[in-house]
């Protein structure tokens, strides 16, 4: 995996059980790509700026809220959602290993919830005007743009590759991942204090969601709590032969520290 520059519900408590899934695999027949290029930005607010990223020593817990499956722009007929338990354990896997875990009876307090969703965005263009004056109008360009963009969108040189690999991206059908982190204190008020989003996201082209989902969550993990100055393009492999090895639990002992990270 390399990576270089590119130019808010039904709660429901993650089970950290290892299994291997079938439930990513699909078949895209001759020339099945191997990789796939993820665009990752993660935003963070004023409110999040103040929060120090978890460590092994002090890590930080959060309550998880699955959002589930998400569409937007125009229908893709036949597109489905890989189970919400499966991607649950990705991502619990992957926010695992940057120090994040589920709260538990036995760990204390969260002080995050996390809120996950994933699906499709497509961009809705119409062309407009006539032949000698042609036009198009681009009805969610905004959601677009800060699917593969965000808050960076004001960091990008307005003339120059970076802006360009950015405006084709946002023309372009994208799966995605969204993690969302609230401050748990002000969520027990009803108040939505959102202190980071990482939105990672792939061209669907030649690929179903089911299989790039682990993708996705892969290239966006080291990544969560961290803001990007710039989207960041991540090249990740596909699972082989669409299938995903979620792994083994991660323990959280009565301290509240990690048991695998203990001698």
């Amino acid at each position: 995996m390399f990576t270089r520059p590119l130019g808010t519900y039904t709660l429901l408590a993650v089970a950290l059980a290892g299994i291997t899934s079938p439930l990513f695999a699909g078949f895209l027949g001759f020339g099945t790509p191997k990789e796939t290029d993820v665009n990752v930005v993660v935003d963070l607010t004023e409110a999040g700026r103040t929060v120090v990223p978890p460590t092994k020593e002090k890590p930080a817990f959060y309550y998880p809220v699955l959002a589930g499956y998400r569409e937007s722009g125009s229908l893709v007929a036949g597109e489905t959602s890989p189970p919400p338990t499966a991607v649950a354990k990705l991502l619990a896997k992957a926010l695992a290993a940057q120090h994040y875990y589920v709260v538990g009876t036995k760990t204390p307090p969260p002080s995050l919830m996390l809120v996950f969703h994933w699906g499709y965005m497509t961009p809705q263009i119409d062309d407009i005007g006539d032949s000698e004056n042609p036009q198009q109008q681009f009805w969610n360009q905004r959601e677009m743009l800060a699917l593969v963009a965000g808050n960076t969108l004001k960091n990008i040189n307005p003339v120059g590759f970076q802006r360009e690999d950015v405006l084709i991206a946002a023309r372009e059908d994208r799966y995605f991942v969204i993690v969302s982190a609230y401050d748990f204190e002000a969520a027990k008020t009803k108040k939505k204090v959102l202190l980071w989003q990482a939105k990672m996201s792939t061209p669907s082209n030649r690929v179903s969601l089911a299989e790039v989902i682990p993708s996705m969550i892969t290239a966006g993990g080291p990544r969560f709590g961290r803001e990007t100055k710039l989207p960041e393009s991540v090249t990740a492999p596909l699972a082989k032969e669409g299938k995903v090895e979620i792994g083994t639990p991660t323990v959280v002992d009565d301290a509240g520290q990690p048991a695998p990270g203990k001698k």
